[in-house]
């Protein structure tokens, strides 16, 4: 993903803030944010980030920390220095090695009546 493309908005490090927030385009977060997240497009969490609030976008890369529901169109990519409370909703999702997670997952794939199931 590319965090700091000109359709992406960054709340940097400093950066401290309580309430929604809400556009279009992409989000990068390497600050503090306690309230939702709702952006059209991808939304990366970084190391030493933390958002306490549910989020919705288009993808979802986490490598600090997400207290709250997530539900993306896309992929979500638990990275392993991530840790992750909440519920996770979308097209993949992927969680490496070490990462700390208490999560539910859905990634919204039907199963067909009658399909195998993989073995």
């Amino acid at each position: 993903m590319a965090r700091h493309g000109s359709n992406i908005s960054v709340l940097g490090h400093a950066t401290r803030v309580t309430g929604r927030v809400s556009g279009r385009g992409g989000l990068s977060i390497e600050g503090l944010l306690r309230g939702d997240v709702v952006v059209t497009g991808p939304l990366f969490i970084g190391k030493g980030a933390s958002v306490e609030g549910n989020v919705r976008a288009e993808s979802l890369d986490i490598e600090g920390t997400l207290q709250g529901d997530a539900i993306t169109e896309g992929a979500i990519l638990v990275r392993a220095s991530a840790t992750v409370r909440g519920e996770l909703k979308g097209g993949e999702i992927s969680i490496e090695a070490g990462a700390r997670v208490a999560v539910k997952l859905d990634t919204a794939r039907e199963v067909e009546k009658g399909a195998p199931l993989a073995r």
